[in-house]
């Protein structure tokens, strides 16, 4: 263990160096900037200086955001290309798994297309854990550490977990409920119209599982943690979300025709 442990201490310290100092500089220098200011006291100014902090930190990455994007999309328009081939290879070959999938890999292969490249849209996700992790701890040590003594945020106690006794909890759950909902709609925006036809089986599946598991998975991990957590990921998801519409536009995400055709024009 003692080995672990000193194998592990310098890549954590990396780390803190390169992710929670400057989170936690920002986020002094925000507090101490937002000090005595009568809007940022109405509302919570622990809450603002996250809000302002989630979204440096998205300017920050949405280059890469960007990337995964247009990967996606790029590789989504050629699956939808061979879409046909890819139809009469399952029909011909339905009864034979394993030639069915050296045939679609063939197909991939033949017009350059690598399955494998949408799993980009994991990559913001991955990016963002050591973010997530280092505003836990600084979340943690925040009493001691930042110059603030008040956690509210329109009623909800940042640093406390959404049902953690003493919060007005039918606000505070609000935040997992937003973070899920959020989560979900950025994910269908990822898929494109009709995007399982251009999948197959195994893909089309995952897609939906992630589309499902992923919201109820961040919901879940929101109601564990501080709610200052939740409103990191709210905003951050917003950010993408809008960020995504002018990219890749709605997706797969269902919208009245109103909106559809307001964005057309």
């Amino acid at each position: 263990m003692n080995t672990i442990g000193q194998l592990w201490h310098p890549i954590w310290l990396l780390w803190w160096t390169i992710v929670g100092v400057p989170i936690h500089a920002i986020l002094s220098w925000l507090l101490s900037t937002l000090n005595g200011n009568p809007i940022a006291d109405a509302v919570g100014p622990f809450g603002v200086a996250i809000v302002i902090l989630t979204i440096i930190i998205k300017l920050i990455l949405s280059p890469v955001f960007q990337y995964q994007l247009t990967t996606s999309r790029r590789v989504q328009a050629e699956q939808r290309r061979i879409a046909p081939q890819l139809a009469a290879v399952r029909k011909k070959y339905k009864k034979d798994p394993q030639r069915l999938n050296q045939e679609t890999m063939a197909l991939y292969k033949e017009h350059n297309i690598n399955p494998l490249a949408q799993m980009s849209g994991c990559l913001p996700a991955l990016l963002q854990s050591p973010i997530l992790i280092a505003l836990f701890y600084v979340i943690r040590d925040a009493h001691k550490t930042l110059p603030i003594h008040d956690f509210k945020f329109l009623g909800i106690s940042l640093d406390h977990t959404a049902l953690q006794p003493g919060q007005l909890v039918a606000l505070a759950i609000l935040l997992p409920l937003l973070a899920g909902l959020t989560t979900f709609v950025q994910t269908k925006m990822m898929t494109p119209p009709g995007g399982a036809a251009s999948q197959d089986a195994t893909q089309a599946a995952m897609t939906q599982n992630m589309t499902l598991i992923m919201p109820v998975f961040i919901g879940f991990i929101s109601l564990q943690f501080a709610a200052a957590l939740a409103l990191y990921w709210v905003v951050s998801n917003l950010f993408s979300i809008g960020q995504q519409y002018f990219i890749t536009g709605w997706g797969s995400l269902s919208i009245p025709p109103v909106l559809r055709r307001g964005r057309a024009a």
